[in-house]
């Protein structure tokens, strides 16, 4: 698959620079999700990080929040379903100088042990929420989600204590979630 170079926020972003192959799809829509910078993941990566945390972001696609986390000198594990996402992550964090953990994995599969976990626009289904529901308090005391909107963010929000601020990115904002 042939990459292209992006440069976001100061950071250099590998992505597709094409259709992704149908084998690394599965069950998405095409093009998959993940291969799109979304401004809700422009919008987290935007976020003052904080140095030294252990942070998980969950459902990474082409990492930048990750990225940006790695760069604040975070310690950092991305994931995500996709194994054409997670190598692309990998190699946006050479590209960089960055040092971070990027791993093929379902939400459900994360043990906990972190300080922070990210999501960017991960609440588009019914499922996402549901599972999102059960392993966020597991993972970490915080959560960062950045969402645009969506209908359903309000069923994940209503387990914790959520201090919303707006975010650049218009219609973005940015839930910070406490236990």
């Amino acid at each position: 698959m042939e990459v292209v170079e992006e440069s976001v926020g100061g950071l250099i972003l590998l992505r597709p620079a094409d259709e992704v192959p149908f084998d690394e799809v599965g069950d998405e829509l095409l093009p998959p999700h993940w291969a799109e910078l979304w401004p809700s993941a422009i919008a987290l990566a935007e976020a003052p990080f904080p140095a030294g945390a252990r942070v998980l972001e969950l459902g990474c696609g082409l990492g930048l929040p990750s990225l940006a986390a790695a760069r604040a000198g975070a310690d950092v594990l991305a994931t995500d379903r996709s194994v054409t996402a997670v190598d692309l992550v990998r190699r946006s964090a050479d590209r960089n100088g960055l040092t971070l953990r990027a791993e093929a994995r379902s939400w459900t599969a994360v043990e906990g042990g972190f300080d922070l976990v990210l999501c960017a626009d991960l609440l588009y289904g019914h499922r996402n929420v549901a599972e999102l529901r059960e392993v966020l308090p597991r993972l970490a005391p915080e959560v960062w989600l950045t969402d645009p909107g969506r209908p359903l963010a309000h069923e994940l929000l209503a387990d914790w204590r959520v201090r919303t601020t707006p975010t650049a990115r218009p219609g973005v904002a940015l839930h910070r979630l406490t236990r």
